[in-house]
């Protein structure tokens, strides 16, 4: 916590009462190389989405419900923790912040709208908030930069849409003169391109400014590859550090359309220029989230492959003894090892979560090589994992019951509920028009009925060999505004988490697809693996989420069955006899 102290000595140095600091880096990525993770320097704080205001005398700390059990273990006993979805850290100032104060704050790694939101608040008690950039960099010099890895084009059986052909399509559908698209997968996207600067999303840190005529890429040069193929000339490669010159030369008279996940210090840029320009979401953000019928092909591949390596990996698990080798850390390593056999992999879609007991109330555990826990007979294991295929991405939990004890009749019960929010949101038939946050309840009604909840949303969109957290669509308590749409591939993931005891999810891929009925909407399964047999009470079960178990299991045999040996099938039939 050296850093900690360090920082409250350089905001006394500068004549600020706090500083402000979050989990992104200037691209606003979610998941941040290892040189931009700031707010872990400073807090020790290793989840994806956290946010500190430090002072001399306080200090406080906000993150969602996915990370406050976390918060508390990694974070110094002077932070007070906030739930940010029962009290935000705009909501907290707007109630608790005295006159006359000034806040430090890097604007490049914050949200336009956030920003605008809390200068708003702060301009009612004489407050301001000054820009900086300085005092985190200084303390992030001692890590080291990941060198420059080139950057690949993906083949067309693996994007489906040209670059051309993305181009046309977004210049005939808005009236603007020029996009600005500051988020790399966005932009990666467009240019179906795929890279390495992130060690779970296959991206390259790049922004573009299109042009009607011209496509200008921001990058580090050293990225690009030899072999790059650019038809019709239509790409221009500038080096990273010149985006903001070429913002300036903007004429004023452009009509220009800002991304809405841009950074305050790219929207002030524009701001102080006097540029005509308006702020919505980017229209590459709206068109890769419904994914043309390539993109859905080869995730259905990338889903047929993680369910072979997921097969392998609870077979082999099944008839482990439980000894000291067997941790959280290295049954994930083994399940790292299967999805590796496959030549189409390319990376994990996040670090696996693997927690086993208590650890599986951590929502967002991540075990630790060192100090993780042992694998025990008897306790439930819960395993969020994902992996990152040419073509597609994957998310997928189970939550079993380790060894050959007979499980409590609390497991089962809260088990079998989860279990029924996952398939009554599976087997739904809704409008078109429909929002993640009208169908969210239906996944949670099973639990609400025993008095039970989850502090987490029940879906996320996922990308097509992206980012495993891709919007604009989610499904959650949030009012989220956007509609779900035929194309777009959500996670349905209700769970229980019972503090220090033990936690449940199940998590499978849906894609949205049209219904037999007349303007409505459904959701097909791609995830292709059996729920934990020993944990569902099938008497408390429907008629309906029986049949649907059956017809699901035969699916997964029908489909994996080619690929195991001979063990494996046997063991995967075992799984499955209880419903086929």
């Amino acid at each position: 916590m050296n850093q900690l102290k360090n920082i409250k000595m350089k905001i006394s140095s500068v004549g600020v009462d706090y500083y402000l600091i979050n989990s992104s880096d200037e691209f606003l990525n979610e998941y941040v190389p290892e040189s931009e993770m700031k707010l872990k320097l400073v807090t020790n704080f290793t989840g994806s989405n956290g946010m500190a205001l430090i002072s001399q005398n306080k200090d406080y700390f906000f993150t969602d419900g996915r990370y406050t059990l976390q918060a508390k273990k990694e974070l110094n006993k002077s932070f007070q923790i906030f739930d940010s979805q029962r009290m935000n850290l705009l909501e907290y100032i707007s109630k608790n912040f005295f006159k006359k104060k000034k806040i430090l704050l890097d604007t490049r790694t914050f949200r336009y709208d956030f920003v605008l939101q809390l200068k708003k608040i702060l301009s009612k008690t004489n407050s301001l908030i000054k820009h900086d950039n300085k005092i985190i960099n200084i303390s992030c010099q001692q890590i080291q930069k990941k060198r420059s890895i080139k950057f690949f084009q993906l083949k067309t059986k693996f994007h489906g849409m040209s670059v051309e052909m993305k181009h046309k399509k977004i210049f005939s559908s808005i009236d603007s003169d020029v996009v600005i698209i500051t988020s790399p997968d966005a932009a990666c996207w467009f240019l179906n391109i795929r890279g390495c600067d992130l060690p779970n999303s296959p991206i390259t840190l790049c922004r573009l400014i299109l042009k009607k005529k011209s496509i200008e890429v921001f990058l580090d040069k050293k990225k690009i590859p030899g072999n790059f193929e650019n038809k019709k000339n239509l790409i221009k490669f500038y080096s990273i550090d010149s985006f903001d010159t070429q913002i300036k030369k903007l004429r004023k008279d452009t009509r220009v359309l800002l991304d809405k996940n841009s950074s305050y210090y790219i929207y002030n840029q524009l701001k102080k220029r006097k540029l005509n320009f308006e702020v919505k979401i980017d229209p590459c953000t709206h068109m890769k989230s419904r994914k043309n019928k390539i993109e859905i092909k080869q995730s259905k591949s990338a889903h047929l492959l993680d369910a072979i390596s997921l097969t392998k990996f609870y077979c082999w698990l099944d008839k482990q003894n439980f000894n000291e080798k067997l941790t959280e850390f290295t049954v994930a390593q083994k399940l790292e090892e299967f999805r590796k056999e496959n030549d189409n992999f390319f990376s994990l879609s996040f670090p696996t979560i693997s927690a086993v007991g208590a650890n599986g109330s951590i929502i967002h555990y991540k075990p630790d090589p060192k100090s993780c826990s042992k694998l025990k007979n008897g306790q439930l294991f819960l395993c969020d994992s994902g992996g990152q295929y040419y073509g597609g991405t994957t998310d997928v939990t189970r939550t079993i019951i380790l060894g050959n004890k007979k499980p409590s009749k609390e497991y089962i019960k809260n088990y079998t509920s989860v279990l029924i929010g996952n398939l009554d949101l599976t087997m739904l038939k809704f409008p078109v028009g429909t929002k993640g946050f009208h169908i969210d309840s239906i996944a949670r009604s099973a639990l609400w009925s025993h008095g039970l909840d989850y502090n987490h949303g029940t879906g996320h969109g996922v990308g097509s060999f992206l980012n495993v957290h891709e919007g604009p669509q989610s499904i959650s308590k949030n009012n989220n505004n956007y509609e779900l749409k035929e194309g777009m591939i959500l996670s349905n993931e209700p769970g229980y988490y019972k503090e220090g005891f033990y936690g449940i999810r199940i998590e499978n891929l849906v894609l949205i697809k049209r219904s037999k009925i007349n303007n409505f909407l459904e959701f097909d399964c791609l995830t292709l693996f059996p729920f934990e047999d020993k944990l569902i009470d099938k008497n408390i079960l429907e008629d309906r989420h029986r049949t649907w178990i059956h017809n699901y299991y035969k699916k997964i045999r029908k489909e994996i069955f080619p690929f195991l040996k001979k063990n494996e099938k046997e063991w995967l039939s075992m799984k499955i006899k209880k419903f086929v």
